[in-house]
């Protein structure tokens, strides 16, 4: 599906499309997801252009994601917190397993995530950064699936090479 919506990197959207949104998806080592292995594999990918298909969890959100949206993943929990990676939604949000033992909730929130870009876990853009860019985004949310400013979100991508859009994959 190629329409106006994937295309659009301001966000503009005709009467009657959605206008294109961005989210925040965390990353916390502290948790239980050791994220270090995964990086291991992806970042090699990453550096030769490739994308990464995965699932994340959306926190407590349950609606408003769609295929185009952008993604922002931040970690958060150990220093250097920062951003690690820039890509886009590519499913709606459905319901499956819980990833965390520890929630009071048997499922959660999940959504098709392409990752185009990854920075290593220990060098991530650095929260400050982030903030220069978007003074009013809480960088640092307790879950995923907080949205963001998509202006905000495009400035950031631009920081660390091309977005999903640009990439054409």
């Amino acid at each position: 599906m190629h329409d106006r919506q994937r295309d659009s990197r301001d966000g503009a959207a005709g009467e009657g499309e959605r206008r294109r949104r961005a989210f925040l998806f965390l990353v916390n080592p502290r948790l239980h997801y050791d994220p270090y292995p995964d990086w291991q594999v992806w970042l090699p990918m990453s550096d030769r252009g490739e994308s990464i298909p995965i699932e994340w969890n959306t926190g407590g959100r349950r609606s408003g994601m769609e295929p185009g949206d952008a993604a922002l993943l931040v970690k958060v929990g150990l220093d250097p917190r920062g951003l690690v990676a820039v890509g886009e939604v590519v499913t709606r949000i459905y319901v499956g397993p819980q990833w965390n033992p520890d929630a009071s909730r048997p499922e959660a929130g999940w959504v098709g995530l392409r990752l185009t870009r990854l920075l290593g876990l220990d060098d991530p853009v650095p929260l400050d950064v982030l903030r220069g860019i978007g003074p009013r985004v809480r960088w640092t949310p307790r879950m995923s699936g907080t949205e963001v400013p998509l202006d905000v979100a495009l400035s950031v991508e631009g920081l660390v090479g091309l977005g999903a859009e640009e990439t054409g994959r």
